[in-house]
């Protein structure tokens, strides 16, 4: 007996005993393997499978896809939710599995084929959660990974070179007491990488306040700044009311969006600044503070002093340091990085464990994010207040994310129908149990093996009643 005959032995004896289903295409994608599993799963023969390019058989297979980019089934990412089309398998209830597709190649790096291994019915749901779990340790590591600056910089997110760059500047610019203008877009964490140099500061334990210069109407925000003094003007509280310099004494004092500050008020903040004391509206004697100043603006400051809208004397006090902050564009390694740490965050909080579909993903990963990581957050979180109680397909993004991206729209209209399945079949299981428990409720829960406070949320949700006995 040849080794190559051994092998082939072992193989077919292999894919007769699992109970999960494999099949082998090769670099055409036309199917040269099937096991007898796969082959009652999909209702047909081995006889008219074999010799058939797969779409012919599974018209949703993603199999192409895997040859074309050579995955070799590493790093988690070979793992797909495959929906079937009607028709495709030995029932409607059993329209989906769970797959781990690969390449294989000879001893030359020559691309031979495929393979899949299927998981069906509530082997599929076990394995999605490992999925889910694997997943959460992966991103929770990585996050980790991505924070190891320490200290302050914990909440600032992203492993690109470009970022850690950054982090690490601005880590050693927290240890001075110089004012620090962050500029950079919108949603790119300006008021985050502030924060970070504050924790990682002398001052981190003195207060950091924070004020939005543009939020302010100009004639509140010198009050808001400096404070006032009692009887100021009309409404002034008894006794005064400090302001944002003399909260952040021995602090931090985060001046966001400083390109819209009034041009008259840029005087009055270079006086702070120089003199290191303020004066109360209302006047008063001048009270000392120890500020240190971090200003950010999305404007570009370089232009307003030459068109006369911003003070050269201030920019130069508040521009002692300058850090820009770093588009999500120009770091994509870290938009899936962001994305489930969001969604991570979503899931600890409402006690779910919805996942990225890999369209979803694909369709992350390709858009420009004008907005940031702002603007993917509020994207994360609109999909998945909308999407299905198991994944976050396409159908869940916004039309502006998806246009980018072309996908099947069988694939899609089989898998939407992937959670209603589920549904069903967790109803299906609730009714029987309850039907064997006399509609016991707290029976049943105990038997399920789940708080009675949750089966009667799944009840409600899944519109399961009581049956009462007629008498």
């Amino acid at each position: 007996m040849t080794e190559d005959h051994r092998y082939r032995l072992i193989f077919e004896e292999f894919l007769d005993k699992t109970e999960d289903g494999f099949i082998v295409v090769d670099a055409n994608g036309v199917i040269t393997d099937i096991n007898q599993n796969y082959c009652d799963f999909l209702a047909k023969k081995r006889e008219d499978v074999i010799g058939k390019p797969i779409r012919q058989i599974i018209t949703t297979t993603s199999m192409y896809d895997v040859l074309q980019r050579r995955h070799r089934g590493d790093g988690g990412n070979g793992v797909y939710i495959q929906p079937y089309c009607v028709g495709e398998t030995r029932d409607q209830s059993e329209n989906y599995a769970v797959a781990n597709r690969f390449c294989f190649f000879d001893e030359h790096g020559t691309l031979l084929g495929a393979a899949a291994h299927m998981k069906f019915r509530q082997r599929a749901m076990d394995t999605a959660k490992e999925i889910l779990d694997m997943e959460l340790k992966y991103y929770r590591e990585e996050y980790q990974n991505s924070t190891s600056v320490g200290g302050g910089f914990d909440g600032f997110l992203g492993s690109d070179p470009k970022l850690l760059e950054l982090k690490r500047t601005a880590s050693r610019i927290a240890r001075t007491d110089f004012s620090v203008l962050i500029t950079g877009e919108t949603g790119t964490g300006k008021e985050v990488l502030a924060r970070a140099i504050h924790g990682e500061s002398p001052r981190k334990g003195g207060p950091f306040i924070c004020i939005n210069c543009g939020a302010i109407p100009e004639n509140l925000l010198e009050s808001e700044l400096f404070g006032y003094e009692e009887g100021a003007f009309t409404g002034a509280k008894k006794g005064g009311k400090p302001g944002k310099f003399q909260l952040a004494n021995h602090g931090t004092l985060f001046l966001d969006e400083i390109g819209d500050m009034p041009f008259p008020l840029q005087v009055k903040i270079l006086r702070a600044l120089q003199e290191r004391e303020i004066e109360k509206v209302g006047g008063g004697v001048p009270t000392p503070v120890d500020v240190r100043v971090i200003a950010a603006t999305r404007q570009d400051l370089q232009q307003m002093m030459a068109e006369g809208t911003f003070r050269e004397d201030l920019y130069y006090r508040l521009a002692v340091i300058n850090l820009e902050t770093i588009p999500l564009r120009e770091r994509p390694g870290d938009i899936l990085l962001h994305a489930n740490y969001f969604l991570t965050e979503l899931n600890k909080k409402y006690k779910t464990k919805i996942i990225f579909s890999d369209q979803v993903r694909r369709c992350l990963q390709r858009y420009s994010w004008p907005g940031n990581v702002r603007e993917l957050q509020n994207v994360v979180s609109s999909a998945y207040a909308s999407c299905d109680e198991l994944l976050v397909d396409v159908a869940d993004l916004p039309a502006k994310i998806t246009d980018l991206h072309r996908y099947d729209p069988r694939l899609h209209s089989v898998a939407s129908r992937l959670a209603d399945t589920m549904d069903a079949y967790e109803a299906a299981v609730i009714r029987e149990a309850l039907r064997r428990n006399g509609q016991n409720v707290r029976a049943t829960a105990a038997e399920l093996g789940v708080e009675r406070s949750l089966l009667y949320k799944k009840m409600k949700r899944l519109n399961i009643s009581i049956q009462r006995s007629i008498v």
